[in-house]
């Protein structure tokens, strides 16, 4: 199965570029400025960043299951012994990812000024099982979920896109070996 990625959720546009080049100017001049690569090349440089949304969903919120004392227990081989499967439910959750991707471009040899945005995924579960095994998650088994996926330059809010109900298969195997559980200390 294939992952569920970021950038199934959410694709920068050229229109993100320009108002994220002119939100740029902004902060570093106080005035509105004309965008710098209008048309052709925000597009061109909106499809390079999306090449960075190629990231795991999954993988992105593994470390706020964590969070869960009953996950972290899993981690702990006074509670579960090599080899043993231990299913943890957990419901009503709400897990905040937030990445920065940036780009730095440069134009006829000119450094321009970095962009710095802001893209935050939050995912909202109903139930959520995890299949961990060797303190590592397997599998997760989500129920119902939505997701909410924002865009921002600064505190400027420049796109967001709900999904109110996430299409999520009904199982979801965890690449490899498995996502890492933080083993506690001395253990």
């Amino acid at each position: 199965m294939m992952p569920i990625t970021l950038g199934s959720l959410f694709e920068f546009s050229g229109t993100h570029i320009e108002r994220g080049m002119a939100e740029s100017a902004m902060h570093s001049s106080g005035k509105r400025a004309a965008p710098c690569w209008p048309g052709f090349a925000s597009e061109t440089i909106a499809k390079q960043l999306n090449e960075t949304l190629n990231v795991d969903v999954f993988e992105l919120l593994a470390g706020a299951w964590e969070k869960f004392k009953q996950v972290r227990d899993c981690a702990e081989r006074n509670k579960h012994s090599p080899g043993e499967l231990a299913i943890v439910r957990l419901t009503d959750v709400e897990i905040t990812s937030t990445n920065a991707p940036f780009l730095q471009a440069t134009s006829n040899g000119i450094a321009l000024p970095e962009l710095n945005f802001k893209l935050e995924l939050v995912a909202k579960f109903e139930a959520l099982e995890l299949v961990i095994r060797d303190a590592r998650v397997r599998a997760l088994r989500p129920g119902t979920a939505s997701a909410r996926v924002c865009l921002k330059y600064g505190k400027t809010k420049l796109y967001e896109l709900p999904t109110p109900n996430w299409n999520l298969p009904g199982a979801i195997e965890m690449p490899g070996d498995g996502i890492p559980i933080g083993r506690a200390s001395g253990q």
